[in-house]
């Protein structure tokens, strides 16, 4: 039975009819049908469902239990006179079900027969399509091989025409499979698109080729790479004329060969006389990732637009693939309100920069901060409000921080930033120019002024603290020492006296 009554849709059906039997009798009792009516009223299209849907041995199975649910109402209709069952409504109902299903089972049966026969037809024209390939290369091969006293001229000109006609689809498949295995062993942009860039230039013979990005958001095109000079293009596709608008438009691949012959395409094309041999989407789905631009192709084939379709959707998925790789790394190392790293990345990053610093020899300093009574924004205001404050104060502190400085959300309302190359007295002053920017720059919120002030703890690399716990941990004590005296300020430790405090 190849277990049929152990599938899901077998019990879905049967315990469907079983549940109907009672409905069946309560239905004839209270509208005084006849015996056998409401049954085959009731039955009738969970078992033609059946039938449609199942396999065989599991619709005529259900098309018994149906049968004799016609039959059982008779033992349980409250308003049969002492017993005495009339079967010929009941016989009646089972024969029309029995019938329906009987009908259906031969049409099915001979549907199998028609696509049986259909199938046979399409294999017997795929082997003689087979045979006669072989026998059309065999005599290809042959009367290439006795017609040795032919001009040069005709034996390329027939291997054109002969590799156009019969590709080497063996070779092909070869091809794309190690470009899919490049493409995904690659997961940034910046080594993937010099590799999509090599496999195009590679598969499609083509002299230049580059890949421009879609940013959905500005609708503007960006060059994934900069080209280096003997690459560069003379073509520069724009997002709002010319051809490269019609590919974004359309999401469909134009040649340049075939937009001369598209009366639609034409006006486009006089437009942009640039134009290079073709233009390809880069799609995932619906999303434009971006635009494939080859120019140059040393081979004219009809087989050109269909590799490039190929392709295009390959590089496009790696192209998505590397995107959405990066926005992970991203969401996972930085922190999601603020967007600064969070506290693991932060830690990671002080680690390898105290590293760098122990071998090099250079300064590195840590800036500390607290948001002052910060608790009380969420109480007055509500938690929307403290959100909007940790945006702004991140906001100040990416602008007022050096480029190369790292910057964390360490926790709470607690920030951190990492200078390199920068000694003691340069990060207190970094770190007052934070203070006053945030005492001196009132935050808007709905309509409302909020005053934002933070504290300070500042401390310098192996002045005196020689690890990353020790450096956290001195600047995290200098912290509390600013809140402790009072708040809004900034404190050190003066490398030149490890016991003063310097404020």
């Amino acid at each position: 039975m190849r277990n049929y009554y152990t599938a899901i849709q077998f019990w879905s059906y049967s315990l469907l009819v079983v549940c109907l039997c009672p409905l069946a009798v309560f239905l004839g009792s209270y509208m005084n049908w006849p015996l056998g009516v409401a049954p085959l009223l009731l039955l009738a299209p969970p078992t033609v469902l059946a039938a449609v849907s199942s396999p065989r041995v599991c619709y005529w199975t259900i098309t018994a239990i149906s049968v004799g649910s016609c039959f059982a109402e008779t033992y349980f209709r409250t308003d049969s006179v002492n017993g005495n069952h009339n079967y010929t409504l009941s016989m009646l109902s089972a024969a029309v079900l029995i019938g329906l299903v009987l009908l259906i089972d031969l049409y099915i049966g001979k549907l199998k027969r028609k696509l049986s026969h259909i199938h046979h037809q399409n294999d017997e024209l795929v082997r003689q399509l087979y045979e006669s390939q072989k026998e059309s290369f065999a005599n290809r091969q042959k009367s290439e091989d006795t017609d040795e006293t032919k001009p040069r001229q005709t034996a390329e000109t027939k291997d054109t025409s002969a590799g156009e006609v019969g590709v080497n689809y063996p070779l092909l498949l070869l091809t794309l499979q190690d470009i899919g295995r490049r493409i995904s062993t690659n997961q940034s942009n910046e080594s993937l698109i010099p590799t999509v860039i090599s496999t195009a230039k590679a598969s499609l013979q083509c002299e230049y080729c580059q890949v421009y990005l879609w940013d959905s958001k500005s609708r503007s095109l960006k060059n994934a790479l900069p080209a280096r000079a003997r690459d560069q293009l003379n073509y520069r596709p724009t997002p709002h004329t010319g051809v490269a608008a019609w590919v974004i438009e359309h999401r469909q691949i134009v040649m340049r060969n075939d937009a001369e012959q598209d009366y639609r395409l034409k006006r486009i094309l006089d437009d942009d006389p640039h134009m290079p041999d073709a233009i390809a989407p880069l799609t995932v789905g619906s999303d434009l990732i971006g635009l494939l631009v080859i120019d140059k192709v040393d081979v004219e084939s009809p087989t050109i637009g269909r590799l490039l379709y190929i392709l295009s959707n390959i590089y496009a998925l790696g192209i998505k693939n590397s995107q959405l790789f990066k926005r992970i790394e991203e969401m996972a190392s930085r922190d999601g309100l603020t967007g600064l790293f969070n506290h693991a990345t932060f830690q990671e990053k002080l680690h390898d920069l105290v590293k760098q610093a122990d071998a090099h020899s250079t300064h590195l300093s840590i800036i500390m901060s607290d948001i002052d009574h910060f608790k009380s924004f969420n109480d007055t205001y509500g938690h929307q409000a403290g959100d909007f404050v940790l945006k702004e104060v991140a906001r100040i502190w990416k602008t007022v921080m050096p480029e190369k400085a790292i910057v964390a959300r360490y926790g709470g309302e607690e920030f951190i930033g990492v200078l390199l190359d920068h000694e003691y007295s340069q990060a207190m002053q970094i770190a007052e120019d934070l203070r006053e920017t945030l005492e001196n720059c009132p935050i808007l919120f709905e309509g409302q002024q909020l005053q934002v002030t933070a504290s300070f703890g500042v401390t310098e690399f192996k002045h005196p603290a020689t690890t990353t716990n020790e450096l956290v941990r001195i600047a995290d004590a200098n912290l509390y020492k600013a809140k402790e005296c009072g708040r809004n300020q900034v404190i050190g430790l003066d490398p030149k006296s490890t016991r003063k405090p310097s404020i």
